[in-house]
Order: C-alpha cells, then sequence, then structure tokens
C-alpha cells in the first residue's frame, strides 16, 4: 500500500515538525484523562472519610446532632459527585477531539493546505491516519508502576485500559473518519485516479480494524484485557458497514485493473475480516491465476480449503507446496 501512495505521500521536511505535534497532543490527552480518575479517587476519599467519622460517633452519639449533620453531608457529597461526573462525562470527550482538531489545523497550517488539491487531501489524511497509529493501545500505558512493582504492571494495564479505552477510541474513530473525508474529497477531485481510490479503501479497511474482534486477528495476546464494549454487537455492526465500503472500492479498483494481484490480495483480506470464505477463496485463485508461483497465497488457499472440508483440492495445493516449499506443505497438512 504504502508504495502504492507514494507519489502523494507527505514531504520527509515536514515529518520532523509533524512528530513534535504528537507529544503535546498525548500530554493534554493524559492530563484530561488523569484528572478525571483524580476526581472519583478525591471524592472516594472524601466519602471514606465521612462514612468512618459517622460510624465513629454512630455509637458515642446516637442521639447527637453532629450525626445528622454528617449523613447531610454524605449526601450533599454524593449528590454533588453524580451532578459533577455528568458534566466531566460530557465535557472530556469534546475536550479531547478540539485537540484532535487543534492538531489537524495545526498541520494544515504547516503544509499550506488548500481545498482542491488532491496531494494535500491525501497528505492531511495521512497525518490523520499517523496520529492514529501513535494512539494505538495507548490506553494500556496510562499509568505505570515503578521497577520494585513492575509484578502489578499487567493489573496497572488492565485498569488503564478499563478507565480511557472509550477515550482513545473515540479520537482514534475521530482521526480516521476525518481521514476519509480527506480521501473522499480527494476522490471527488480525480475520480479516476486508481491510487486515490486504492488510499481511500485503505482508509476504511484501517476504520473497520477500530471495530473488529481483536481475537480474531493474529498474534493477539490472549492475556490483554479487552474491554466489554470492544467486543460489542454494535461495534461488530459497525465493523461490517465499514469493511463492506473497503471492498466497494476494492471493487472499483478491480474494475479498472483486473489483473493486478495486489487488488485481489486486498479483496481476500476484507472478506476474510467479514467471515465470508467462500468469497475470499475466489480472490486467492484469482491471485494464483495472475501469480502461480505465489507461495504464500497457495498455503493461504490450502488452508481454507482445509478448513471449508474441501479437502482434495488442499490435498492438491500440498502436493505442490511439498514440490516448490516443503516447509510450508509440512505446515499446511496440519490444517488437515
Amino acid at each position: 500500500m504504502a508504495m502504492r501512495t507514494e507519489s502523494l505521500s507527505l514531504n520527509k521536511e515536514y515529518d520532523e515538525k509533524i512528530r513534535h505535534l504528537h507529544l503535546p497532543l498525548f500530554k493534554k490527552a493524559q492530563k484530561i484523562a488523569s484528572t478525571y480518575i483524580l476526581f472519583h479517587l478525591g471524592f472516594l476519599l472524601v466519602a471514606g472519610i465521612e462514612i468512618a467519622l459517622f460510624l465513629s460517633f454512630f455509637a458515642l452519639l446516637g442521639k447527637s446532632s453532629v450525626l445528622a449533620f454528617l449523613l447531610a453531608l454524605f449526601l450533599l457529597s454524593l449528590f454533588s459527585f453524580f451532578v459533577l461526573r455528568l458534566y466531566l462525562q460530557a465535557k472530556k470527550p469534546q475536550q479531547l477531539l478540539l485537540f484532535c482538531e487543534e492538531y489537524l489545523e495545526e498541520c494544515k497550517a504547516m503544509m499550506g493546505y488548500q481545498e482542491g488539491i488532491p496531494e494535500n487531501h491525501i497528505a492531511l489524511a495521512s497525518l490523520a491516519q499517523k496520529l492514529t497509529k501513535e494512539l494505538h493501545e495507548r490506553e494500556y500505558f496510562f499509568y505505570s508502576p515503578p521497577e520494585f512493582l513492575q509484578s502489578l504492571k499487567i493489573t496497572m494495564e488492565k485498569f488503564s485500559s478499563f478507565c480511557h479505552w472509550r477515550d482513545l477510541h473515540e479520537m482514534k474513530e475521530y482521526l480516521l473518519s476525518y481521514a476519509i473525508d480527506e480521501h473522499i474529497k480527494a476522490v471527488r477531485c480525480e475520480p479516476t485516479h486508481l491510487e486515490i481510490h486504492a488510499a481511500l479503501a485503505n482508509a476504511y479497511v484501517m476504520l473497520s480494524s477500530l471495530y473488529a474482534d481483536p481475537r480474531k486477528y493474529e498474534g493477539c495476546d490472549e492475556e490483554k484485557y479487552i474491554p466489554a464494549e470492544r467486543l460489542s454487537d454494535e461495534m461488530q455492526q459497525k465493523f461490517c458497514e465499514i469493511a463492506g465500503r473497503a471492498i466497494e472500492e476494492f471493487k472499483i479498483l478491480n474494475d479498472y485493473a483486473p489483473e493486478d494481484p495486489w487488488i485481489h490480495i486486498q479483496l481476500a483480506y476484507s472478506y476474510h475480516d467479514l467471515q465470508m470464505p467462500e468469497e475470499e477463496m475466489q480472490e486467492y485463485e484469482i491471485v494464483l491465476k495472475l501469480c502461480p508461483e505465489d507461495n504464500e497465497t497457495l498455503f493461504k488457499l490450502g488452508m481454507l480449503y482445509f478448513q471449508q472440508g474441501k479437502h482434495a483440492k488442499g490435498l492438491r495445493i500440498y502436493e505442490t507446496l511439498k514440490k516448490t516449499h516443503h516447509q510450508k506443505a509440512e505446515n499446511l497438512i496440519k490444517f488437515y
């Protein structure tokens, strides 16, 4: 993908300047998120003190007005907590998205952004995607234990993700949606430019991965905490919708360049994510017609054949791989 959009990528002279914009944004986001946690811890401490005082005086001053005052103070604190919490919950996402907007505006100013120029739209989209990559899994690292408490590292990562997953998710969602909008503007400028359509398709794939079930990806750490909301039906529905748009873009590319194996490989990846094995196999079969010596595609297709019960086809691929790549053949037969 990087090779295909090389001509539209951001000039290197801006890379270092843009990199310096990331750090202030991370610090602002961490400050807002940490303030939210301190707010909860502060109210928890106050409530604990009030409860402790109430229990301490209960036996000694059972009929005293002090108990009534402490109870009233506790109820007032509880009411204040819920009111302020609702306010902060509404304000925090707005602040985090505002930081993203400020970053993008600074990028525009730095690169001399102008509407209607495809290269400018692609470059700005690339910067939004770059920041999204920088935010990847940062929700796990808001809080790090000191060296002598490294045994708490996994627990702290879970706590950090539990508290801040939604914040980072909304920031990444905003940035990737912004990148897609910029790619669409570029498409409108040059509707038949294949590299622009490829960039748009890739942007849809990136956004769909934000909603995909991480457990379905190879190399997923099974011990890593995954919020329940990340696995919800709503996320799955969004994933299917965005992945469908990516497939449509790849189909447009296929109409223009039906003999380009890269396009069919990207379609196969999308069908794999959508759990559409028949369509995925068809795309790999096309790739092999175009590139018969592609052992990696042969292996993936053979694996799919075995998984879908098409053992005869899978064994034929096994025999082919045995002649050209013995190790892949041995790995493939394990799926039989």
